[in-house]
């Protein structure tokens, strides 16, 4: 009887590990997790630097913004949609370029030149009202493209871009003539664009922008150009304690040239070196060379320090 019990025992032992052997030979050695979340297996992430109108001017800031990219879809194409959509409702210092139904219809590319079709929206209908405050509908059809260009070149991969649009609705891309892009009336064939530099808000062209509000005496548009907070803690005032410090007499820019800039590691400030000559409220005109002007990079946008423009244009003299 305790003989019987033993070999039923060791049977049951035996199918056990039989078992579970034969469950190890059904899963396939190479199958893969399964991913709870398999929509987001799909999608890779990207963080790039979009460029919008900065307030309506003939200017482009950089928004940097994490977008999701599809697995099967350039990274380029992502980005084109998302500047065509327009910047993050938080940033109110930007204006989107793009208006109505003007809809990316596809991305291509011949070696280091990335082709960019859209709807034929963006040639044959136009906005309400203008995004730029100052010029018409042509140079905002100028920027938007070239908030286009900037925001590819600068991601590394193509060093130019060809705007063309799908006249027919076929998907397919067909030349449109600089007029039609925005350039006057240049009826020849718009080429290939590469990075333009001179209407970024660099550090260097904040500064020049917010000196040459300083010249006009605007001090509103200088107000913009102006970060709340400088490095050194200091902030600063509202707008019309601003504009009346300001308005009272006191110190002429004569003149002015940016001779060289320096970014910090962070990336969060930057130092302009600019050399000038000013003429201060005691009547005498004095000259300086590679004075140092802090530039804080504030919500993604370079901005003049107060402390900077306190010390460079209104302590002087």
């Amino acid at each position: 009887m305790e003989k019987a019990k033993r070999i039923i025992f060791l049977l049951m032992i035996l199918l056990a590990f039989s078992g579970c052997g034969a469950e190890k030979r059904n899963i396939p050695a190479n199958t893969p997790a399964i991913n709870p979340n398999a929509q987001a297996a799909n999608k890779n992430t990207e963080e790039v630097t979009l460029y919008f109108s900065y307030r309506g001017e003939n200017l482009l800031a950089g928004e940097t913004r994490k977008i999701n990219v599809p697995v099967n879809e350039k990274t380029e194409a992502a980005v084109i949609r998302e500047l065509i959509a327009g910047p993050s409702a938080d940033r109110d210092g930007l204006c989107g370029l793009f208006w109505g139904d003007v809809k990316l219809v596809s991305v291509d590319s011949v070696g280091d030149i990335l082709f960019v079709t859209l709807s034929k929206d963006f040639v044959s209908t136009s906005p309400a009202k203008p995004a730029l405050e100052d010029g018409g509908f042509a140079e905002q059809k100028k920027l938007a493209i070239y908030s286009i260009v900037d925001t590819i070149v600068e991601m590394g991969n193509y060093s130019r871009v060809q705007i063309e649009v799908d006249r027919e609705g076929s998907r397919i891309g067909e030349r449109i003539t600089r007029s039609e892009a925005g350039w006057g009336d240049d009826s020849s064939y718009l080429e290939p664009l590469g990075w333009e530099e001179s209407i970024i808000l660099t550090p260097a062209k904040t500064l020049q922008e917010a000196l040459a509000s300083f010249d006009k005496k605007d001090w509103t548009r200088l107000y913009d150009f102006t970060a709340y907070t400088s490095p050194d803690g200091t902030q600063k005032p509202d707008m019309n304690a601003f504009s009346s410090a300001l308005s009272a007499p006191g110190n002429i820019l004569e003149s002015y040239q940016i001779t060289g800039t320096s970014v910090s590691h962070n990336g969060k400030k930057a130092m302009v070196t600019l050399d000038y000559s000013i003429n201060t409220r005691a009547g005498d005109t004095v000259n300086k060379t590679k004075v140092p002007v802090i530039m804080v990079r504030e919500n993604d946008i370079w901005k003049l320090s107060y402390t900077s423009l306190i010390n460079v244009l209104i302590s002087e003299g």
